[in-house]
């Protein structure tokens, strides 16, 4: 459907890239090394780019948020058109692509890599105001990630809730990353005896994948942490500054409500992928995967559409939502593309691998690696369930340079 007023421009493009976060931006990259200039574009409205992976640290004090920001312009690969619009409409039985001001863009291979949004709204009580007040605070945003530091820093005691939503949610270790740097910062202040430190999660242990539930399970009993499984947050009570939660334990009766109250909480929203995602033909509308897009989870291409290929947090596969995900999925999708457009057999296997480093206090880090079917992928020639100074250091200062000059060049 053409947008309304004056008549629509229609743009016709080889390579269409829907999204210049990590996953569109590595790929541009390394197909910007293999075809010609002009041939590939990307949609992308924002006019920075953020390095979220460290709003963690920037929550605890060990980061400068300015560092996470980069203008969008100077990491579009040469050659690569710039669209600065939104995405409006997805119908890829036709080619099509729809933009916010009504402009349609007809390819001839496409890229999905748009992301997830952060459903705040879907909590009862919500209202957009709510973030930075009465103790309710959240680091996965680049306003969010420097008030929740000062607000732990400032911390006087009482009961500190971290939430942990019903995946699948992007880093779905952070929300508990923050809860170790914060026990760190209470008590350095002297304020750890007063306080009570609650984890709720909606799911049934520390972490999916059992080597590093365990590990983690004992980092929580060192730090005096109650952890309340089968806690899906569905609601906020501001005012009274209490969370509501559903208890989904498959023991008890479904819908039993609970409310804890607060004098601190982290909340991390569920996560939803944008509507023009919901609304396409490219989405999975059953299944483990419903709502995400529907795509082979090796080859990284739509079983609908073979000219359609996805990558990052938007696709529907049964992996981990992590930047170190993208890293690997990027050079899969770049040559199975590749070989969609020549004709040839699509020989290049995503493995499910993602990696999640679990900070676990200051210059503390679980590196986690792992595959689909929980099949644990290390790189280092160690047991990587114990908490190292060495995967600190390469959470903090080396994966950013790996993340600036190395992935988002499609060297890495």
């Amino acid at each position: 459907m053409l947008g309304t007023g004056a008549m629509a421009n229609l743009k016709k493009i080889k390579v269409l890239i829907l999204g210049g976060g990590s996953g569109g931006i590595s790929v541009a990259a390394r197909l910007s090394q293999k075809m010609n200039a002009g041939d590939i574009a990307l949609v992308e409205p924002s006019q920075t780019h953020y390095y979220q992976p460290m709003w963690t640290l920037v929550a605890g004090g060990a980061a400068d948020i300015q560092s996470t920001a980069k203008d969008m312009s100077t990491l579009i690969p040469t050659g690569v058109e710039w669209i600065q619009n939104s995405v409006s409409k997805i119908t890829a039985s036709k080619n099509h692509v729809e933009l916010q001001n009504g402009d349609i863009l007809e390819y001839q291979f496409l890229l999905v890599a748009t992301g997830l949004t952060l459903n705040f709204a879907a909590l009862e009580g919500w209202d957009d105001s709510l973030i930075g007040k009465n103790g309710l605070y959240s680091d996965y945003t680049f306003e969010g990630a420097p008030k929740t530091y000062n607000a732990l820093n400032t911390f006087k005691g009482g009961t500190a809730i971290f939430v942990m939503p019903l995946p699948p949610i992007k880093c779905a270790g952070a929300p508990q990353k923050i809860m170790y740097l914060a026990d760190e910062i209470f008590r350095r202040n002297g304020v750890r005896e007063k306080t009570k430190i609650i984890f709720t999660t909606a799911g049934g242990g520390m972490f999916g994948i059992p080597d590093f539930k365990v590990a983690l399970e004992k980092v929580v009993s060192r730090k005096s942490i109650e952890p309340k499984y089968f806690h899906k947050i569905v609601g906020i009570n501001a005012a009274a500054k209490k969370a509501i939660f559903e208890i989904n334990d498959p023991k008890q009766s479904p819908g039993t409500r609970v409310e804890l109250a607060y004098d601190f909480l982290h909340l991390v929203p569920p996560m939803i992928p944008h509507k023009f995602i919901l609304e396409s033909d490219i989405v999975n509308k059953e299944g483990d995967q419903k709502n995400w897009m529907k795509v082979d989870k090796y080859t990284l291409q739509s079983p609908d559409f073979p000219n359609v290929f996805g990558v990052g947090d938007v696709t529907g596969v049964p992996n981990s939502k992590t930047g170190a995900a993208i890293r690997k999925m990027a050079p899969v999708v770049v040559e199975n593309m590749i070989s969609q457009m020549r004709g040839q057999p699509l020989t290049q296997k995503y493995d499910g691998y993602s990696s999640c480093p679990l900070v676990t206090g200051f210059g503390k880090v679980i590196l986690a690696e792992f595959g689909y079917d929980s099949k644990l992928m290390p790189t280092f020639p160690f047991d990587q369930t114990q908490e190292r100074r060495s995967m600190w250091i390469l959470k903090k200062f080396l994966l950013p340079i790996m993340y600036w000059r190395g992935m988002l060049k499609g060297r890495a």
